[in-house]
């Protein structure tokens, strides 16, 4: 392919430009909820005209960007007009409640902010508006507030400026005056997004990644395909029939990680949602026919779980990937059986060590030739580690999480010395490669990072002979029940097995003799009501004594938090009431 002459190869606008070179009229991103259909070449157009506008305002490499609004077209045009520029976006929280925005951007410290009206029953502008004043009425230090701040819906002009003003900026303003020799200067290396931890131990931790991080294998040619250019352009060309539905905020990994699989991997149109609604993603998929849909387990059950899943047609669906959370053999077997799936794909990373291992695996006894051709495709351009039988997800008691991505180096570490376990010895999973980056911020109470390299992750899993792994669970979720430790994972893929339980989740409740007690939370599949007593005949032949639950608690459903996973903090304390309530009137 000739040159682009916008930047250094496996950059943002180098990769931007090859694509709405090559690919001019084809879909890139599709918000449905929004009608916001950008094709390549309109979507380059739109992030130029942004980058532009930053460098009017005086945003310059290293700068931040500080987004806070619900999904939308908006939210991926500033990361990657940011981008083109060297400064970085910090895609906020869409949840995020005052004092919790007050807290990140003291943090972070952007020089500009853009907002969405409103979202998850908040006003945006207004509560951000309540921090600035609130700001200057204690005579605070000011410093860390952003000094332009944007509205993307006409109305708000009053206390900030609307976004239309960005584009304004850029008007008449050549590429060659600014903003080409700013693209011209950054590397896949330099910082390109600032990422929020979902904070499950505490406060949110910054990590900042690069472009690099995403998509560079060390070794490869710089700004290199992987394989052939016939390969790549024909794997470009197949994907355009694969519109995949990703659900998950683009505050979120998982969620960065979707928008750049067209990229450069390849050429896939996307769509999303403004926030995970299973109504909204069965509608989607219904109307837009998609044939993959993105997502972590929860989510997809909560759209099998839907009353109304019947009212749309999923036949066009050939396929899901999971990602964000452990995904058991019960869930892939409830998965691919309800969906009728061609194949499915596993993926396991964090905000901290990015992706780690992935694994496709195509149904026993269905075939499609296209699919199978571009799976063998994206195999050779190094996008998927392997395809691994059915039968061995089927077999695994845990979470079968793939293989170890190129690249990438996984040991297991026994938890309290640090030695290096054997093969198919649980212990906590310790990552180091190029994706692995730091936190902006550490805390030195809790050292996840070693002087030699290593991230100490806070998962126990296992590796077996052919550098599978897989994940058993949490580090920090195991029971202590009298000095014993219990994993919550094999008690609940017991509790799976029972014919009434539609999903469990196991916590450890706080007891003054024993240190924790085993708490079940269980969620009945519909028109059935498990008793307690019926669970612990279920258990007991397949569990120890110590490990058998003392208490069960029934839930209609498990609440999801804002990036898609089970919130087991709320659950805990839905637990707590109950077992309270369950002690008062014994």
């Amino acid at each position: 392919m000739k040159r682009v002459p916008y930047g250094n190869m496996d950059t943002i606008p180098y990769m931007l430009s090859s694509r709405a070179a090559a690919y001019p009229s084809e879909i890139a991103y599709h918000y449905p909820e929004f009608g916001q259909r950008y094709c390549w070449s309109r979507l380059w157009d739109e992030v130029r005209m942004l980058a532009k506008g930053f460098l009017q305002l005086g945003i310059k490499e290293g700068d931040r960007v500080a987004l806070l609004m619900q999904g939308r077209m908006e939210l991926i045009l500033a990361m990657y007009a940011a981008a083109c520029i060297g400064a970085v976006s910090v895609p906020l929280n869409a949840y995020s409640k005052k004092e919790e925005l007050q807290t990140l951007l003291k943090d972070s410290g952007p020089a500009a902010m853009i907002l969405g009206k409103e979202g998850h029953r908040q006003h945006y502008p207004e509560m951000m508006r309540e921090v600035i004043l609130d700001c200057r009425r204690s005579g605070e230090d000011s410093s860390w507030l952003p000094k332009h701040v944007f509205v993307l819906e006409d109305g708000e002009q009053s206390f900030f400026r609307p976004f239309a003003e960005l584009y304004a900026l850029a008007a008449d303003r050549d590429d060659r005056e600014a903003f080409l020799p700013a693209c011209m200067e950054i590397s896949a290396q330099d910082p390109f997004i600032l990422l929020y931890t979902s904070g499950t131990l505490g406060t949110p931790k910054g990590v900042l990644r690069s472009t690099a991080s995403f998509l560079v294998v060390p070794g490869e040619k710089s700004g290199g395909r992987h394989g052939s250019s016939w390969v790549q352009s024909a794997t470009d060309r197949l994907a355009r029939y694969f519109p995949m539905l990703n659900l998950l905020p683009l505050y979120h990994l998982g969620g960065i990680v979707a928008i750049f699989a067209n990229l450069k991997t390849c050429n896939l149109p996307i769509l999303m949602l403004s926030h995970f609604h299973p109504i909204q993603a069965l509608s989607v998929l219904s109307q837009e026919k998609c044939r993959i849909v993105m997502g972590t387990p929860f989510m997809i059950q909560q759209m099998l779980a839907s009353p109304e899943r019947g009212n749309y047609r999923l036949d066009s669906l050939l396929g899901v990937v999971f990602t964000s959370a452990a995904v058991t053999a019960s869930v892939l077997q409830k998965v691919t059986r309800e969906m009728n799936l061609l194949f499915f794909m596993v993926s396991y990373g964090s905000s901290e060590a990015g992706a780690v291992a992935n694994g496709a695996c195509f149904m026993d006894g269905r075939n499609n030739l296209l699919t199978l051709t571009l799976f063998k495709l994206l195999q050779r351009t190094r996008f998927l580690s392997g395809l691994i039988p059915y039968r061995e997800f089927a077999a695994n008691a845990f979470s079968l999480a793939g293989k170890v991505d190129r690249g990438v180096e996984v040991k297991i570490v026994h938890p309290e010395t640090g030695e290096t376990m054997a093969v198919n010895e649980q212990g906590e999973i310790a990552i180091r490669s190029h994706r692995v980056m730091r936190y902006v911020r550490e805390n030195k109470d809790r050292a996840c990072y070693t002087p030699d390299g290593w991230y100490k992750s806070g998962d126990l899993g296992f590796l077996d002979e052919r550098r599978q792994l897989t994940i058993t669970g949490r580090l920090h979720r195991l029971i202590s029940r009298g000095g014993e430790k219990i994993s919550p994972v094999e008690i609940e893929h017991a509790l799976l097995l029972h014919r009434d339980v539609e999903d469990a989740l196991v916590l450890g409740i706080p007891d003054e003799l024993y240190g924790e007690q085993v708490c079940a939370c269980i969620v009945a599949k519909q028109g059935t009501r498990p008793s307690p007593d019926d669970l612990r005949d279920h258990l007991a032949p397949q569990l120890s004594a110590f490990k058998l639950p003392r208490y069960y608690v029934f839930l209609p459903s498990f609440p999801l938090s804002s990036t898609g996973k089970v919130s087991i903090a709320e659950i805990k304390l839905l637990a707590l009431e109950h077992i309270g309530g369950m002690k008062k009137h014994a």
